[in-house]
C-alpha cells in the first residue's frame, strides 16, 4: 500500500497505540483522560509531593520511641489499622497511589505491550513457530558443523522453542523505546543518560500538540517563566561565582533541580507506552502499593500482630519512598551506572555465593553439633546448674578418677575426648545451639549464616575460638582459609567489578559515574587564585595583595597557634588557663577576621573576585561562624563546643602549607560533585532502609539495648553500623533472637543479610571508585603520556654517583698502576682494545664457555637429571630466573641466517624485511644501547682498578688471586653487579651455601617456636638456672652462621671502599642489622642467663627478615610492592593523622569529663559511687563483694576524652572501625557531668561519630586502597592505559591462558570407542549435560545434610552419593577410553577426575561397608565436597570467573608469602614481650601470647582489625595491677605501654591498612573480566575457543604441538567462527552454490522396470544457469576483496612469523588472529608496540605486493602456456604445411630504472590495514596448490648479485619450452619461462611497479 503524501501516518502519531489490558482502546475516553492527565505538567510534580509527605509521615509516626521495657516481656498484641494521624494520613496517601497506578496500567498496560493481543497469551508454548515467524539465524559455529540443511529437533531445541513462545507475547512493541519525549523537561539530559547507560535508541522527532497534554495557560506560562529567569541568573550570572559553577554539570547543560530529572524519565515512560510493570520504577511501586493493602487487612484481621509478627508487608510499603533515590541528577546517574555494572556484579555474586555454599557444606560436615557442646557448672552452694553459654568445650574432669571425660551428647552417651575440658566442678554436654540456635553449623541455612559472617572479616574470631575450644586446634585453619578466600580475594572482585566497570563508564562517557558533571582537570597546586581573574591577568598591582602574599604565612601560624591553644583543655581547668583560652579564641577570631577584610581589599578594585574562590567562601564562613560563637549567650551555652568546629575547621590551611599534603588532599576532594552525590545517595539507602527495618522491628525489642529499632534515629544508626560492619552481628543476633517467638527471624535475617552485602560489598567499595576516579588520569591525556613515557625511555640512562663514590679514598690517591717492562717497543705504538674483548673479560667463566660444552655426555646428564632439576629450583629459589625467556628480533633473526639447512626462497627474500624490522625494535635498540652503556662503565671501572690496585684487595691483603678470597668468591654472589676481574660465584656451591642459610633461619624460627619464655621459664624451674642451655647454644650456633656469612662476603668482595662492596647492596645491609642484633641476643643470652631485658630478647625475632633476603621471589615482592609504594602510603597516613587532630580537639570540646562511670550500673552518679556493692560471678549467682569505682568506661577498650592525647587515641583506634560502635554507645548514653549514664539518653552525639566514620573510616580507608591500586596500575602502567588498550592487554590474558587440546586427529574407528570419543569431545551433548545436572544434584545433596540424624534421608542420600561417584567414576573411563592416556592427560581437570572420583568411589564404598574409621570418614566428606568443582569447569560464567581469579593467583600467593614472613617477625616479637605478661579481659586459653601457634592465630584475626585495640590496652598492664620482677623471680607478669603501643600499632598499620589493601590492588589489577566483556574478547566465548582448538587438533603436528607452514592454508580454510578467514563465505562456496541452484530431476516411467527414473539429457547438468547468475550476482565483491586482504596479509604475516622448522604456536596464531579480527591496532596498542606493529604492517604490506605481483605474472605465464597449446593444436589440424604467422602482444621494453619493489622503500601501493586497498587475488585461489606453492620455482627467488638494467633490454620473452620445473606435469606442454624465473629476472626494474599500476587501472 502506498503512503500518500500530506497524510500522516496516525499509527506513529497518536499518543496511545494498542489496546491495553484488552479493553481501553486507542480512542477510549477514559484512557485518553487518564492519558492527559499523567502527561500533564503538575501531575509528576504532585506525585512528586506526595511521595516526599509519604516519607515525612513515615518518619513522624516513627520519632515515638516504642520499646519493650524488659527481653522477657513479650509485645502486646494490636488490632486493626488505624491508631495516629498517621495511619490515616498513610491509608489516604495509598488510595491515592493506588489510583495513579490504576491510571498508568489503563494507558500502558500492565505486563503485555498494548499492540500484543491478549489472546497471545493463552496460545500453547509448545506450538510449532508459523510461517509467519522469523527465521532465526544461526551463528557460524553452528553452521559449521551442521552436516545437513535440516537436523532433527533435539531436547535443547525444544526447551529453547518453549521459552521462545512462552516469551513471545511478552515482547515490548519497538515504538515503546521509540515515542517523542517532548514533553520531558529535560531532554538533552536524558539523552545524555541514555548514552551513559549505552542506550542505542534513536528518538522520533517531536512534533506539535495541541491537546491538553501540551497545553499551558498564560498564568503558568508567566510563572514558570519567571522561575526559569530566577533560576537561570543563579546559575548563569553574568560572572561566574562558586554556586554557579557548583551546579553546571556541562559546558552547556546545567544540572537539573531535583527531581526534575526524574520527572522527566518518568513522564517519558509514559508517553512511550511502557507496560507498568516493565519499568523499575513501576515494579517497585506496584510492590509498595500491593503490600499496603495486604498491611491493611492483616491489621484489621488482628493478624499482624497477634500471637505472631508479619512485619514484611508493612516494611515493603516503605518502598514507595525509594523514588527519593533520585532526587538529582547525580544521584539517578549513580543508579544508573549500577544498573550498567548489574550483569557484572551478578556474575561476580554468584560465583561468590557458590564459593560460600562449598565452605557452607564443609562447615556442615566438619563442625554440625559442635557448638552444642557446652560447659555446666555443677549445683554447688545452694546453686541450682548453671549453663556458661560462653564456653564451649569437648570433655570434661571427672571427679572421681579426675582424668579426661568426653562430653555427654543429648541421648546421655558419651562422646569423643576434644577442644576445651571443661575443669573440676563443670560438666561439658550438649544442649541448644547459641543465640537461639542460630549461631551452629548444623543446617545449611545457618551454616552459610557463619560462613557470611567469617567472609565480613568482622565477629568471626569468636567463631573461630569458640569452635577451636569446641572440636581442635587446627579447626582455626577454616576460618582463616575461609577469610582469605573470602573477603582477601573474591569478594576484591566486586571491588573490581565497581572500580573498572565505573572506569569503563567514564572513559567512555567523558563524565564522572557519580554524577553527570564532566570531569576537569584538578586546579594546578601551584595555582593560589591570586593571579588572574575569570581567566585574564590583572592590569594593574594591587599593593595591599603584594603585602599579604608576604604575610600570609601569618595567618597559617595562627590558625595552627588556634588548634595548639584549644588542645590544652583539660577537665579540671583552672580559671587562669580558661582566661587565656577565653582571651586567645577572641584574639584569633579578631585577626582572621581582619585576613579577610585584607583579602576582599586585595581584590580591589574588582571586590566581586573575591567570591569567586570557594576557598574565599569556606574562609568568610568560619570567620562569620568564629566571630558568632563568640556571642557571650553563645559562649555559655552547651551548643558552644560543638561550634568550636568553626575555629578548628580553619586547620585545613595548616594542611595545605604542607608539601605533600595538598596535591593529595586535592586528588581526594577533587571530585567533590561526586563525592557529594556518593553521600547524599549512601545517607538516603540508609533511610530508607532504617524505615523499612522500623516497620518491622519497632516495639520488639528491649530499652536496655543501643539498637533497639525503637525510633528512626536508632534505626537509622542500627543500618549505618550494619553498614560499617563494626560489631554487625550484634545487630543481626539481637534482632533475630527477638524475633525467634514472633515468626519472622528467617526474614529479618535475610534483610539484614541483604543490606549487608549491599552495603559493605557494593556501596563502601563505590567510595573506592570515587576517590580512584581523582586518581585516575584523564581519557584525552593517556596517549601523551605514553609517548612522554616511551620518548623518555629512549633517552639514555643517567647514572648518579653514590656517596660511597664521593667518600671514596681513592679518588684523591695518585694511580700507580703496575708497569710491565717490555724492551725494544716503539713510544709512539698504540694497541687498539675492541669491545668484544671487554665484554669477553667481563662475562663469568661459565658463560664463556661453549654450549656444546656444557653436556658431552649424554649418560651422565642422565644420571644427574634429579640432582640438575633440585639445583636449577635452589636456584631459581634464591637467585630468580637466570635464563629468561625474551630473545630480542635480532637474535631471532640470527638463528634464522645462522642455520646452515636449505632455506625457503621466500624467507630468503624476507630476510632484509625482517632487518629492518629488528633494526627499528625499540627494545633490542634500548638493550643494545644499555649494553653500551653497561660495558663502557665496566671499562672505566677496570681502567680505575689497574690505576689503583689495592683498590681491588679487601682489607689490603686479599688480591683477587688469593686462593681464599677466590674460595669466597664462589660461595656468595657479588652486590652492585658482576665481577671485573674476580671469579664468579659457581652454581652448585653458591647454592648449597644458600640452603644452608635457610636452613639455619628456618631452624632458628622453630627453636623460637619452642623454645618460648613460658618453655624457658619451666626449663630453669627444672633444671636450675643453668649456662649454655641446649637452646641458647642452637642460637649461639645459629648467629655464628650468620657471621660466617657476613666474613666470606667481606672477603670475597670487600666491606665499604671496594668495587662491589658489602654495602653496596641494600639487602647485605638488611643482612647486616640482622646479624648485630642477633649477635646482641647471642651475647646477652650467655652472659645473663634468660636475656638482659625484653629488649635483647625480642632481637631474635630479625632472622624471620632473612627470609625475604635469601628468596629472590620475596625480595621482588618486598621491593614492588612496599618500597615503590611507600611513599605515597606514608602520604596517605600522614593525612589520616593530620585529619584526626583537629577532630580530637573538637572531641576534647564535646567530652571532656563527660563519659566517665561508675562500675556499678544502680548508682545514680559519682555522688553514690561510693562503698562497695555485690558482684555477681556468673548470671546472678555467686556474688561478692566489689568496691564501687568512678572511672573511665571500658565497653570493649578503655578510653576517655579527657585529654588531647587520650582523645586522638581513642580516634585513631575507632578510624580502622574497631570499636567505635563501643564508643557512640557511650557518648550517646551520656546524661551529664557526674552522672551515671542511661541507654540511648544523648543520641544527637551520635552525629559526632556519624561524621568522622564517614570521612575517616570510610573515606580515610579507602584512600588507603585508592593509593595502593595507584601504586599497582602506576607500576604495571596500567593508569595510562586507554580503555580499548585495557581490553586488549585482557584479551591477551584470555589467550594466554588457553592451551591447546591435545586429541587425537582421527576419530577412532571401533564403534565402542568411537562412541566414548564422542562423549569426551562433544561438550553440550546428552551425557555431558546429564553428569552436570547429576553433579547440580550432587551439591543441593549435599546442602540437604544436617545434625540431626534422619535414617530415610541419609539413605537416600548415601545411595546419592554412591551414584554419582559411579557415574563419576564412568565418565573418566569413557574419556580416557576415549581419548587415550596422552590426550587424557593433557588436560588437569581429568588429572583431578581420576584423583577424586578414585578417592571418592573408594571412600564411600568402604563407608558403606562399614570398614571405615575417622579418617576414611574424612576424606569421603573431603572427595564428595570436590566433586562440586565440576560445576566451575562446566558452566562458561563460573569457569571465566575462576579463571580469571586464578589469573591473579601467583601474584596473590607471593604477597601472602611474603605476609608470612612478617606473621613470623611479629609473632616472635609478640612471644618475646608478652609471654608471661597477665592476662586481661579479652585473653582466654587460646587468646594469648604464651606460644607461637596462638601469636600467629592471634596476629591473623587482627589483621581484619577484630578487636586489636582491646589486647593493646591489655597489654599495657603495669604496676600495681601486675608484679614486677625480683631478683628472686627475674620474670614479670607486667605488661609495657611502650612495647603495646608501638607493636599493635605497627601491626594494625601494616597488615590492616597495607596489606590487606595490597590483596583489594593485586585483584584489581589482575581482574579482566570487566574488559574482557567489553571489547574483542567479548566475542572469544569458550565455544568458540573449543571450535578453535578443534580444528587446532585436526592440522597441527602432535609431536611439537606447531602448526607447520604446510598446513597453513587447510587451517585458515576450516576456521569458523569469530575466527574465520576463509576469502568467501560458506554460503558462496562453490558446494553451496552449486547445491543451491540444482534443477529437480525429471521423472519419466520405464515399463522395463516398471519403476520411475530421472530422465537425463546430454547437454544437462542439473544446474539452473539464471538461478546461478543471480546467486553469483548476489555476492559482495567489495567484501569479497576485503576478505582476500584479510587472508593474504594473515597469511603473509603467519609466514614471516613462524619459526622455521616447526611453525607457528597455538598462542601466537590466536594472537595473530586477534590482531585481524578482533582489535584495531592503532586504538588497541600502545605507541612502543604500536611502532613495531606499524613496520610488521609495512613489511606484509610489501609482502603482498609482491604475491601480487607474482599472481599477475603467474597469470601471464599460464596465459601464454594456454595460447601456446591452443596454436598447437590448431596447428596440428590444419596441417604443418601452412605457414604460421605469430604476433608477440607482449609491451615493450620500459625506460630504464633502478627501482626495486622488493626494497624497504614505503613509497609502493599502501596496503595498510588502516586503509582499505583492494586486494590482491591469491595463486591459491585459483591454480592448483602443489604447483604454486609445492613448487621450489614457484617462490620468490632473490639474487644476491644485482642486475644491471640492460640485462633487462635483453630479456627473452617469447615461447621457449626448454624444461619444466613442476614434477607431475609432461615438459612438452610447459615453457620454461615460469613465474618466478621472469619475477628473477624483472624484480630489479621497473616492470613490479607497471604491473601493480596496471592492475590498479584494471581494479
Amino acid at each position: 500500500m502506498e503512503k500518500v503524501d500530506g497524510i500522516p501516518d496516525l499509527s506513529r502519531n497518536l499518543p496511545i497505540r494498542g489496546r491495553s489490558l484488552g479493553i481501553f482502546g486507542p480512542e477510549s475516553g477514559v484512557r485518553l483522560a487518564m492519558y492527559n492527565f499523567l502527561v500533564y505538567p503538575w501531575t509528576e510534580p504532585f506525585i512528586l509531593c506526595l511521595i516526599i509527605f509519604n516519607a515525612v509521615v513515615l518518619t513522624i509516626n516513627a520519632s515515638r520511641t516504642l520499646t519493650l521495657p524488659s527481653a522477657d516481656t513479650p509485645p502486646l498484641r494490636v488490632q486493626g489499622y488505624f491508631h495516629v494521624w498517621e495511619d490515616y494520613a498513610l491509608f489516604v496517601l495509598f488510595v491515592l497511589f493506588t489510583l495513579e497506578s490504576f491510571a498508568r496500567i489503563c494507558v500502558s498496560g500492565l505486563i503485555l505491550d498494548p499492540e500484543v493481543p491478549i489472546s497471545s497469551v493463552f496460545s500453547s508454548p509448545f506450538a510449532m513457530p508459523g510461517e509467519g515467524t522469523s527465521i532465526v539465524r544461526q551463528n557460524s559455529l553452528s553452521s559449521a558443523h551442521a552436516p545437513s540443511m535440516v537436523r532433527r529437533t533435539t531436547v535443547t531445541h525444544r526447551l529453547r522453542r518453549f521459552y521462545s513462545n512462552a516469551t513471545r507475547p511478552f515482547a515490548l512493541a519497538r515504538s515503546s523505546s521509540t515515542f517523542p519525549m517532548s514533553e520531558a523537561p529535560s531532554d538533552s539530559t536524558i539523552a545524555s543518560t541514555a548514552t551513559l547507560v549505552g542506550s542505542t535508541s534513536s528518538q522520533r522527532p517531536s512534533r506539535s500538540r495541541s491537546d491538553t497534554a501540551g497545553s499551558t495557560t498564560p498564568i503558568m506560562e508567566k510563572a514558570v517563566a519567571n522561575a526559569q529567569r530566577l533560576q537561570n541568573q543563579a546559575r548563569d550570572p553574568s560572572k561566574p561565582t562558586v554556586y554557579s559553577e557548583a551546579m553546571r554539570s556541562d559546558k552547556s547543560q546545567e544540572l537539573a533541580l531535583p527531581f526534575r530529572f526524574s520527572m522527566g524519565l518518568a513522564r517519558g515512560v509514559t508517553q512511550r507506552n511502557v507496560p507498568y510493570l516493565r519499568h523499575s520504577w513501576s515494579r517497585i511501586d506496584s510492590v509498595a502499593i500491593v503490600s499496603f493493602w495486604i498491611t491493611f487487612v492483616l491489621a484489621q484481621t488482628g493478624v499482624e500482630h497477634g500471637s505472631h509478627h508479619i512485619g514484611v508487608f508493612r516494611a515493603l510499603s516503605v518502598l514507595r519512598t525509594a523514588r527519593l533515590l533520585s532526587i538529582t541528577s547525580g544521584t539517578t546517574t549513580i543508579m544508573r551506572s549500577l544498573k550498567t555494572a548489574r550483569p557484572l556484579l551478578a556474575s561476580v555474586a554468584y560465583f561468590v555465593l557458590f564459593a560460600m555454599a562449598l565452605f557452607s557444606i564443609i562447615g556442615i560436615q566438619a563442625f554440625n553439633g559442635s557448638f552444642r557442646r557446652t560447659c555446666y557448672l555443677e549445683p554447688t552452694l545452694g546453686e541450682l546448674e548453671i549453663q556458661l553459654d560462653s564456653q564451649s568445650c569437648g570433655g570434661y574432669i571427672d571427679p572421681q578418677t579426675l582424668n579426661k571425660t568426653a562430653y555427654i551428647q543429648r541421648d546421655g552417651t558419651p562422646g569423643s575426648i576434644k577442644g576445651f575440658i571443661c575443669p573440676l566442678g563443670q560438666i561439658c554436654k550438649e544442649d541448644g545451639n547459641p543465640q537461639s540456635g542460630i549461631e551452629s553449623f548444623d543446617t545449611i541455612y545457618f551454616s552459610a549464616l557463619q560462613v557470611i559472617i567469617v567472609a565480613s572479616a568482622n565477629g568471626w574470631s569468636q567463631l573461630m575460638y569458640s569452635m577451636i575450644d569446641a572440636e581442635f586446634f587446627i579447626s582455626c585453619f577454616f576460618f582463616i582459609v575461609c577469610i582469605v578466600v573470602l573477603n582477601f580475594w573474591l569478594i576484591n572482585l566486586f571491588v573490581a567489578v565497581i572500580t573498572n566497570t565505573f572506569s569503563a563508564i567514564r572513559e567512555e562517557t567523558h563524565k564522572s559515574a557519580f554524577g553527570a558533571a564532566p570531569l576537569e582537570s584538578i586546579v594546578d597546586e601551584q595555582d593560589e587564585g591570586w593571579a588572574t581573574v575569570n581567566g585574564r591577568s590583572l592590569a594593574k598591582k594591587n599593593p595591599v595583595r603584594e603585602v599579604y602574599e608576604h604575610i600570609r604565612w601569618c595567618w597559617v601560624a595562627l590558625a595552627l597557634a588556634s588548634l595548639v591553644l584549644q588542645s590544652t583543655r583539660e577537665v579540671e581547668i583552672g580559671q587562669t588557663h580558661e582566661a587565656i583560652l577565653t582571651t586567645g579564641e577572641l584574639v584569633l577570631t579578631i585577626a582572621f577576621d581582619i585576613e579577610i577584610v585584607v583579602r576582599v581589599v586585595a581584590q580591589l578594585p574588582d571586590w566581586r573576585s573575591f567570591f569567586d574562590r570557594g576557598q574565599n567562601w569556606l574562609d568568610l564562613i568560619l570567620a562569620i561562624g568564629s566571630t558568632v560563637i563568640q556571642i557571650p549567650a553563645i559562649h555559655h551555652s552547651g551548643v558552644y563546643p560543638w561550634l568550636t568546629i568553626f575555629q578548628l575547621a580553619r586547620f585545613y590551611r595548616v594542611i595545605l602549607e604542607l608539601p605533600r599534603m595538598k596535591p593529595l588532599l586535592l586528588s581526594v576532594f577533587g571530585n567533590m560533585y561526586g563525592l557529594t552525590n556518593m553521600t547524599l545517595f549512601l545517607i538516603l539507602v540508609n533511610y530508607i532502609s532504617a524505615l523499612f527495618a522500623i516497620q518491622m522491628l519497632r516495639g520488639d525489642l528491649s530499652d536496655d539495648q543501643n539498637m533497639n529499632f525503637g525510633q528512626v534515629f536508632t534505626a537509622f544508626l542500627a543500618i549505618y553500623q550494619v553498614f560499617s560492619s563494626e560489631n554487625w552481628t550484634d545487630v543481626l543476633y539481637s534482632s533475630a533472637t527477638a524475633e525467634v517467638p514472633l515468626g519472622q527471624s528467617v526474614v529479618v535475617i535475610l534483610f539484614i543479610v541483604a543490606w549487608f552485602f549491599f552495603a559493605n560489598f557494593i556501596l563502601l567499595q563505590m567510595f573506592i571508585a570515587v576517590i580512584n576516579e581523582n586518581f585516575s588520569v584523564a581519557e584525552e591525556s593517556k596517549r601523551s603520556q605514553q609517548a612522554d613515557s616511551f620518548f623518555a625511555a629512549q633517552q639514555p640512562e643517567k647514572v648518579k654517583a653514590a656517596w660511597r663514590r664521593r667518600f671514596n679514598p681513592y679518588r684523591w690517591f695518585r694511580a700507580s698502576p703496575k708497569a710491565i717492562v717490555v724492551e725494544n717497543l716503539p713510544n709512539n705504538l698504540v694497541l687498539p682494545m675492541q669491545k668484544a674483548l671487554v665484554q669477553d673479560y667481563g662475562l663469568p667463566v661459565q658463560e664463556r664457555r661453549p654450549i656444546s660444552s656444557k653436556f658431552t655426555d649424554g649418560r651422565k646428564k642422565g644420571m644427574k637429571h634429579y640432582t640438575n632439576k633440585s639445583l636449577n629450583a635452589l636456584q631459581q629459589l634464591f637467585i630468580g630466573d637466570t635464563h629468561p625467556n625474551d630473545v630480542p628480533l635480532a637474535t631471532l633473526r640470527n638463528a634464522r641466517r645462522d642455520d646452515m639447512t636449505p632455506q625457503d626462497p621466500t624467507l630468503e627474500e624476507t630476510e632484509r624485511h625482517l632487518e629492518l624490522l629488528a633494526s627499528i625494535n625499540n627494545e633490542a635498540v634500548a638493550a643494545e644501547v644499555a649494553d653500551d652503556a653497561r660495558y663502557e662503565r665496566r671499562a672505566q671501572k677496570a681502567d680505575f682498578i689497574r690505576d689503583h690496585p689495592t683498590y681491588d684487595k679487601t682489607f689490603w691483603v686479599f688480591s683477587q688471586k688469593n686462593p681464599i678470597r677466590r674460595a669466597c668468591q664462589m660461595l656468595v654472589r657479588p652486590a652492585g653487579g658482576d665481577r671485573i676481574f674476580g671469579r664468579p660465584p659457581s652454581a652448585i656451591p653458591h647454592t648449597i651455601f644458600q640452603f644452608v642459610l635457610l636452613l639455619t633461619v628456618i631452624g632458628g624460627i622453630v627453636t623460637e617456636a619452642v623454645a618460648t619464655p613460658l618453655y624457658r621459664r619451666n626449663f630453669y624451674a627444672e633444671h636450675g638456672l643453668v649456662r649454655g642451655s641446649w637452646f641458647d647454644l642452637a642460637e649461639s650456633v645459629f648467629g655464628l652462621l650468620l657471621v660466617v656469612e657476613f666474613i666470606i662476603k667481606v672477603i670475597a668482595d670487600g666491606f665499604l671502599f671496594t668495587p662491589n662492596a658489602y654495602v653496596r647492596s641494600i639487602w647485605n645491609g638488611l643482612d647486616f642489622f640482622i646479624m648485630l642484633g642477633l649477635l646482641v641476643n647471642v651475647i646477652t643470652g650467655l652472659v645473663f642467663i634468660g636475656g638482659l631485658s625484653r629488649f635483647t630478647r625480642a632481637l631474635k625475632a630479625l632472622r624471620a627478615l632473612r627470609l625475604i633476603t635469601l628468596v629472590e621471589k620475596m625480595r621482588s615482592t618486598f621491593e614492588s610492592l612496599i618500597i615503590s609504594g611507600a611513599s605515597r602510603i606514608l602520604d596517605a597516613a600522614m593525612l589520616a593523622i593530620l585529619y584526626m587532630i583537629p577532630y580530637a580537639v573538637w572531641g576534647l570540646n564535646i567530652f571532656a569529663g563527660l563519659t566517665n562511670q561508675c562500675n556499678d550500673g544502680s548508682a545514680s552518679g559519682i555522688g553514690d559511687c561510693i562503698n562497695e556493692f555485690e558482684s555477681p560471678v556468673v548470671g546472678d549467682a555467686f556474688a561478692f563483694p566489689v568496691p564501687r569505682v568512678w572511672d573511665h568506661p571500658s565497653p570493649s577498650t578503655t578510653f576517655s576524652f579527657d585529654s588531647f592525647r587520650a582523645s586522638l587515641l581513642i580516634l585513631f583506634e575507632i578510624v580502622s572501625l574497631e570499636g567505635w560502635i563501643d564508643v557512640m554507645g557511650v557518648a550517646t548514653s551520656i546524661t551529664g557531668r557526674g552522672l551515671q549514664p542511661q541507654t540511648n539518653a544523648s543520641q544527637v552525639n551520635a552525629i559526632f561519630f556519624l561524621i568522622y566514620n564517614l570521612l575517616g573510616g570510610v573515606v580515610i580507608l579507602t584512600l588507603f586502597v585508592s593509593i595502593i591500586i595507584g601504586n599497582f596500575s602506576s607500576r604495571t602502567g596500567s593508569a595510562f592505559l586507554t580503555q580499548p588498550q585495557r581490553e586488549w592487554i585482557d584479551l591477551q590474558k584470555l589467550i594466554r591462558r588457553q592451551k591447546a587440546s591435545k586429541r587425537p586427529k582421527t576419530r577412532p574407528t571401533w564403534p565402542v570407542r568411537a562412541w566414548c570419543f564422542d562423549r569426551a569431545v562433544y561438550k553440550h551433548g546428552w551425557w555431558s549435560r546429564m553428569l552436570t545436572v547429576l553433579f547440580t544434584l550432587h551439591i543441593f545433596a549435599l546442602m540437604t545434610q544436617t545434625f540431626a540424624t534422619q535414617n530415610v534421608a541419609d539413605q537416600i542420600r548415601n545411595d546419592f552419593f554412591l551414584f554419582v561417584t559411579f557415574m563419576y567414576e564412568l565418565d573418566i573411563v569413557v574419556r580416557f577410553y576415549g581419548l587415550g592416556w596422552r590426550s587424557f592427560r593433557a588436560n588437569g581437570w581429568n588429572l583431578f577426575d581420576v584423583i577424586v572420583g578414585t578417592g571418592s568411589l573408594l571412600t564411600t564404598i568402604s563407608v558403606r561397608v562399614g570398614a571405615s574409621g575417622y579418617a576414611i570418614e574424612q576424606l569421603q566428606k573431603l572427595f564428595l565436597v570436590s566433586i562440586a568443582f565440576k560445576l566451575v569447569q562446566r558452566m562458561n560464567n563460573l569457569n571465566k570467573l575462576f579463571k580469571t581469579a586464578v589469573a591473579s593467583l601467583p601474584v596473590i600467593l607471593s604477597l601472602l608469602s611474603l605476609w608470612i614472613i612478617l606473621f613470623f617477625f611479629f609473632a616472635i616479637l609478640f612471644v618475646e614481650v608478652f609471654s608471661l605478661t597477665k592476662w586481661g579481659s579479652g585473653e582466654t586459653r587460646n587468646q594469648n601470647y604464651s606460644t607461637m601457634g596462638n601469636a600467629l592465630v592471634m596476629l591473623a584475626f587482627m589483621s581484619s582489625g577484630e578487636g586489636w585495640n582491646q589486647y593493646m590496652h591489655d597489654y599495657a598492664i603495669s604496676y600495681p595491677r601486675c608484679t614486677n620482677s625480683t631478683p628472686a623471680d627475674p620474670d614479670s607478669d607486667c605488661g609495657s605501654e611502650g612495647w603495646a603501643f608501638t607493636l599493635f600499632i605497627a601491626w594494625n598499620l601494616l597488615s590492616m591498612y597495607i596489606f590487606v589493601n595490597m590483596f583489594t590492588g593485586v585483584v584489581v589489577e589482575n581482574f579482566s573480566y570487566v574488559f574482557q566483556s567489553t571489547g574483542g574478547a567479548r566475542s572469544v566465548t569458550r565455544e568458540e575457543v573449543r571450535a578453535f582448538k578443534k580444528v587446532w587438533a585436526e592440522f597441527a603436528n602432535q609431536r611439537t604441538g606447531f602448526l607447520e607452514r604446510s598446513q597453513f592454508v587447510p587451517f585458515f580454510g576450516k576456521l569458523s567462527g569469530i575466527f574465520e578467514v576463509r576469502i568467501y563465505p560458506r554460503e558462496s562456496s562453490v558446494t553451496n552454490v552449486v547445491a543451491s541452484c540444482k534443477v529437480p530431476p525429471e521423472y519419466e516411467y520405464d515399463y522395463t522396470s516398471n519403476a520411475r527414473v530421472a530422465r537425463l539429457r546430454p547437454d544437462d547438468h542439473g544446474i539452473d544457469l539464471d538461478k546461478l547468475h543471480a546467486t553469483l550476482s548476489e555476492i559482495d565483491y567489495a567484501a569479497i576483496r576485503r576478505r582476500r586482504n584479510l587472508y593474504s596479509r594473515l597469511y603473509h604475516e603467519a609466514i614471516i612469523t613462524h619459526q622455521h622448522g616447526r611453525g607457528i604456536s597455538f598462542t601466537d596464531m590466536l594472537l595473530l588472529l586477534a590482531h585481524h579480527k578482533l582489535i584495531v591496532d592503532k586504538e588497541a596498542l600502545v605507541l612502543k608496540d604500536l611502532v613495531v606493529r606499524t613496520e610488521t604492517n609495512k613489511l606484509v604490506t610489501d609482502l603482498v605486493n609482491l604475491d601480487r605481483v607474482r599472481s599477475l605474472l603467474s597469470t601471464i605465464s599460464y596465459r601464454r602456456r594456454f595460447l601456446a597449446e591452443r596454436q598447437k593444436v590448431r596447428l596440428a589440424k590444419i596441417g604443418r604445411d601452412l605457414p604460421a604467422i605469430i604476433v608477440d602482444g607482449l609491451p615493450t621494453t620500459p625506460p630504464m630504472s633502478t627501482r626495486d619493489i622488493t626494497s624497504a622503500s614505503r613509497h609502493s601501493v599502501n596496503m595498510s590495514p588502516f586503509s582499505d586497498p583492494e586486494t590482491p587475488a591469491m595463486h591459491r585461489e585459483f591454480y592448483d596448490t602443489q604447483s604454486i606453492a609445492g613448487s621450489p620455482t614457484a617462490r620468490l627467488q632473490r639474487n644476491t648479485r644485482r642486475q644491471s638494467d640492460m640485462s633487462m633490454l635483453s630479456t627473452d620473452l617469447g615461447l621457449r619450452y626448454t624444461r619444466d620445473l613442476s614434477t607431475y606435469r609432461d615438459s612438452s606442454m610447459i615453457p620454461d619461462d615460469d613465474s618466478a624465473d621472469v619475477l628473477a629476472t624483472m624484480q630489479n626494474s621497473s616492470w613490479g611497479a607497471m604491473m601493480l599500476e596496471a592492475e590498479e587501472e584494471e581494479d
